[in-house]
């Protein structure tokens, strides 16, 4: 039987280079329409493989993580989900190669470069709070947005608000961390939420989001009614540190960035 793990993530990638793209006023090229195809179920591999991996031990131990995320490797497993994994970096860099740009290529590598450095020892950034977050900002949306940026735009004169939106992301991860938690402390695994504390992990969240949203001069209203209910969302997280509360504001941020996007997208 074939499982998949984290299917729920995989439209993120795509998503964000489809961002870039359209902030760039970028064609839907056969390389662009190639990478976007290559940011699912290859990347993701990368990403999420790794992590699995690494992540086992605490995987096992968290019934969010077996009920969100589907399938939990078992340890048998690794060895083939490794070796795929590192079968998947030169089809993707290939991808990248077709497009002719340098930064897009650039980018591209880093963002492999990244997911392993995040999941795999010694470096294991995932243990090294707060690099933990950042890194989550850098490799789910800076790169994947510079990727599709960089097709008709140079991406070292970016505006501030597309940074400010990685923060968000290194945010939504710290208050992923908060989610996992139990999980996490039992097994050993040292996150920002582990380090600080739930309640100090959501008000990383809560602290990205309202920066965002008073300083990002965001012109979508899809976008700025997105920042604003995530903003509320964290804010809660923090009064109320509790399991179901986090778990829900995570929900809320994952769907409406999904929603937000498809309707950023959609009005042009």
């Amino acid at each position: 039987m074939l499982q998949v793990s984290r299917p729920i993530i995989w439209p993120v990638l795509p998503l964000v280079y489809a961002l870039g793209l359209h902030e760039a006023h970028a064609a839907w090229s056969t390389p662009a329409i190639l990478q976007m195809a290559l940011l699912t179920f290859p990347m993701n591999l990368i990403g999420c493989g790794l992590n699995d991996i690494y992540d086992y031990e605490s995987d096992r131990r968290s019934s969010r993580r077996r009920a969100v995320w589907g399938a939990i490797v078992q340890s048998e497993d690794r060895p083939l989900i490794l070796g795929a994994a590192i079968a998947m970096m030169p089809l993707i860099f290939l991808g990248a190669c077709l497009t002719r740009n340098w930064i897009n290529i650039a980018a591209t590598t880093t963002l492999m470069v990244v997911a392993w450095l995040y999941s795999v020892p010694p470096v294991r950034l995932k243990e090294r709070p707060p690099l933990d977050s950042l890194a989550n900002g850098v490799g789910y949306f800076l790169l994947p947005f510079v990727m599709g940026y960089s097709l008709n735009a140079d991406p070292r004169s970016m505006p501030l608000r597309y940074y400010l939106l990685a923060i968000c992301v290194a945010g939504v991860h710290a208050l992923a961390t908060a989610a996992d938690y139990d999980a996490d402390l039992e097994a050993n695994h040292r996150t920002l939420a582990v380090a600080f504390g739930r309640r100090a992990a959501a008000a990383v969240a809560f602290m990205a989001f309202s920066v965002a949203l008073i300083f990002g001069d965001y012109h979508s209203v899809p976008v700025r009614i997105y920042i604003a209910t995530c903003t509320i969302a964290t804010f809660i997280a923090v009064l109320v540190p509790k399991n179901r509360v986090i778990a829900g504001a995570c929900v809320t941020i994952l769907a409406g960035f999904l929603i937000a996007a498809i309707c950023h997208l959609a009005v042009g």
